[in-house]
């Protein structure tokens, strides 16, 4: 199994972004045939960016120390640092439902990865990292866009299309997020090629992207929305099956349908009884 993601499709010789992304912090209406991102997406990225670079400051060099002998404080750091991501969601976003999900999405990846057979800590460190932040990119997305309820024009829909590549650019430029910005960048892509921003297939995709596909799905399924009631484990994980090949990995899906429902209903209690808690103790 590869547990590197490569480079972005776009940095590769002869390719080009499907989007450009074009700044506008004076323009009042916006004109979403031609879309800029009005006052608010830029204010919302620049806070997310000051937060990230105050927190390249602050970890960078402690996860480049070499302190295996102390594991207990490796841990300690590892988790102060993964509530300092659930606040930057919290700052740029202030969805409470944004962060639950974050959270369990990413308790969910970790305990497939670890299912998976996979060892290694780096690995498992930066999925759990892009798990949390998968959605960041939405930051830069219309307000009105995040919260319709009805059907969203096409138009709509492909602007919704670009937070992918919104979140990936605004976590590429700081070294300790810029593996986990391989989850951020391909969680939408489909094992068929029908997904998005690229339309890559099969093993194109980062086998991070694969695994949180799997988890991502599973929370979608099994939460309450405003207009339906969350469905059973059991339920999901049928309905998950009949995607076999086109939306998931075929290989990855049989190892996570083959674990106890139990596993995944121990997990979903306990997170959400530590949403009840404070962040950082």
């Amino acid at each position: 199994m590869i547990l590197g993601g490569g480079e972005a499709p776009w940095k590769r010789e002869g390719s080009k972004p499907r989007f450009a992304f074009v700044f506008n912090e004076e323009k009042e209406e916006q004109d979403y045939s031609s879309w800029d991102m009005d006052s608010t997406e830029v204010r919302k990225m620049s806070s997310a960016r000051n937060i990230l670079k105050h927190m390249d400051l602050y970890y960078g060099n402690i996860f480049k120390e070499q302190i295996s002998n102390v594991e207990e404080d490796i841990v300690e750091k590892q988790m102060f640092f993964n509530s300092s991501l659930l606040y930057l969601i919290a700052a740029t976003d202030g969805n409470e439902d944004s962060i639950g999900h974050s959270k369990l999405v990413a308790s969910y990846t970790t305990l497939l990865t670890k299912d998976l057979g996979i060892e290694d800590k780096n690995f498992l460190v930066n999925i759990q990292r892009g798990a949390l932040l998968h959605d960041v990119g939405k930051i830069g997305i219309p307000e009105f866009i995040l919260r319709k309820t009805s059907s969203l024009t096409e138009r709509e829909k492909g602007i919704l299309q670009e937070h992918p590549l919104l979140g990936y650019e605004m976590l590429e430029e700081f070294d300790f997020l810029r593996k986990a910005a391989h989850v951020v960048l391909y969680h939408h892509e489909k094992y068929d090629g029908s997904g998005y921003p690229f339309g890559l297939m099969g093993e194109e995709i980062p086998v991070e992207a694969r695994i949180f596909s799997l988890t991502d799905t599973l929370d979608a399924i099994t939460s309450d929305r405003p207009y339906r009631k969350g469905k059973s484990f059991e339920e999901a994980l049928r309905e998950m099956e009949k995607y076999r090949g086109s939306q998931f990995d075929p290989n990855l899906l049989d190892i996570f349908l083959s674990m106890p429902v139990e596993k995944w209903q121990d997990i979903k209690v306990k997170t959400l009884a530590s949403l009840r808690l404070p962040l950082i103790n």
